[in-house]
């Protein structure tokens, strides 16, 4: 009866959290704060799937190329169903947060399992549900990798209690989500090799280290034409070596920051976090050119937290004194104080700032309602997850253009745009409301492009409401 209680008080943590991440992400979205990069890729490609076509996407850096070029991500066609109940990039807000507040669940379990107490599981859970590559991911759009960070908490706890159908079932899901899981996996299927040498952990191992030899060693290489766009040009092994794991700012903060955000409990059970340090060894080692994927910040650390909260519930489970509620205050002490130092995005919920509609959200669906819903559209970065769902829409890319004669600007050099396609309409809104990742140059060079274009006779200006504004599109830069 116990046991039951505990489980559904387990199961509604979960739920406050995938309620609280769903608020989180959803008025983000709602406020104009996601962007092009990457929701509105994600929700191109999955309202494709969904009508039953090609995933090619006109929204990424390469224009009118299937997403399987990009990352094998299989998991879309799977949740491409969804948009047959409601088409909105917000269902893919939802599905996320939800998939991530309930891998939560398997933690729990697996917590218990190894006879962990019902409070300091319930920390663990906590502290887990809070940690940063959780927060970050759901405040970072949409991303594959979130739906196979919730897959591989649930693979961990089925391979753990040996459930050989489910084990199969969530690896392949885990293996679907992204074509870099199977590094994940067949790292936690080593270790498991190596503690119970069954047939059940071998088994996963084989399937991962073959998964990888068909994504790496086949497809990329002879099935795209850039391969893989992701590997060091120097080449894989350029980096090799221990101190590249700690040889930026970045780097070291992330190794700070996540040991401390579990109290440094992890470090006493090394060999269960192999797993973990596999993890960012493929970010800070095999792929060092990807500075973003170094920090705490954006979705890259959502893996993270499974595979180190399965080093601490190893660390207790073995050192029986650790198993008492000091040590479950602590966890959740240094969660909190983590939280504090860092200001993540669940905090947000009590900023007044977060919940306030700014006139420019307003103005920005006054011109989205002005433009047919099938045309084709060039639009600015946080628009463009808004008008997603067609064929036919182009990213707004800043550059510049030398004049001999005639410029617009009145020297050689002036501010300006490229996109790909042909579309019919461009729409902005150059409001102080919105960051430079919106604009992707600063917003005084964004404004003196539309100028220059406009004096160029390439855009014609068709309706405006403050700083948000439709242009019909004359000729292309």
């Amino acid at each position: 009866m116990l046991k039951r209680y505990s489980a559904r008080s387990a199961f509604s943590i979960c739920l406050i959290f995938a309620v609280l991440y769903s608020v989180l992400s959803v008025v983000r979205h709602l406020h104009f704060g996601s962007y092009g990069f990457d929701l509105g890729i994600t929700d191109q490609v999955v309202w494709l799937y969904s009508r039953f076509q090609s995933p090619i996407t006109t929204v990424q850096a390469y224009p009118f190329t299937s997403i399987l070029t990009d990352h094998v991500e299989f998991i879309y066609i799977l949740l491409a169903p969804f948009y047959w109940i409601y088409r909105n990039p917000v269902t893919l807000l939802v599905l996320q947060a939800v998939a991530l507040s309930f891998s939560g669940m398997p933690i729990y379990l697996l917590a218990r399992k190894r006879s962990l107490m019902p409070a300091l599981s319930f920390a663990i859970l906590v502290s887990y549900l809070l940690f940063f590559g959780i927060q970050n991911a759901i405040w970072s759009d949409v991303h594959s990798i979130s739906f196979g960070a919730a897959a591989l908490s649930w693979f961990v706890y089925f391979l753990d209690t040996r459930n050989a159908v489910w084990t199969v079932v969530t690896v392949v899901l885990a293996l679907l989500c992204k074509e870099d899981m199977a590094v994940l996996t067949a790292l936690v299927g080593l270790v498991y090799v190596v503690k119970r040498r069954d047939r059940l952990s071998l088994s996963i191992v084989i399937i991962s280290f073959m998964y990888l030899g068909i994504i790496f060693g086949i497809y990329f290489p002879y099935f795209t034409r850039d391969g893989y766009r992701y590997a060091s040009s120097a080449g894989l092994g350029t980096h090799l070596g221990v101190t590249a794991l700690f040889d930026t700012p970045d780097k070291r903060s992330t190794w700070l920051y996540a040991l401390a955000w579990f109290g440094f409990l992890p470090l006493l059970s090394p060999f269960a976090l192999i797993p973990a340090v596999g993890d960012l060894a493929h970010y800070f080692v095999l792929a060092p050119m990807l500075t973003a994927a170094q920090g705490i910040f954006m979705q890259y650390r959502v893996t993270l937290g499974v595979l180190l909260v399965v080093p601490v519930i190893d660390t207790i489970g073995r050192w029986k004194k650790f198993n008492s509620v000091p040590m479950a205050i602590y966890l959740i002490v240094c969660a909190l104080a983590l939280q504090y130092v860092l200001h993540l995005p669940i905090s947000y919920l009590t900023k007044r700032w977060f919940w306030a509609e700014s006139k420019s959200v307003t103005d920005i669906q006054a011109m989205i309602a002005s433009i047919p819903s099938d045309a084709s559209v060039v639009s600015q970065n946080n628009i463009t997850p808004h008008m997603s769902e067609r064929r036919l829409i182009f990213t707004l890319y800043p550059t510049t253009k030398d004049f001999v004669t005639n410029s617009p600007c009145g020297v050689k050099n002036c501010d300006w745009f490229r996109w790909a396609g042909n579309p019919a309409y461009l729409i902005v809104d150059t409001s102080t409301d919105w960051d430079e990742r919106s604009f992707l140059v600063p917003r005084t060079q964004f404004i003196a492009g539309l100028t220059n274009m406009r004096q160029n006779g390439n855009i014609m200006l068709l309706h405006r409401s403050y700083e948000a504004s439709v242009y019909r599109v004359i000729r292309n830069p």
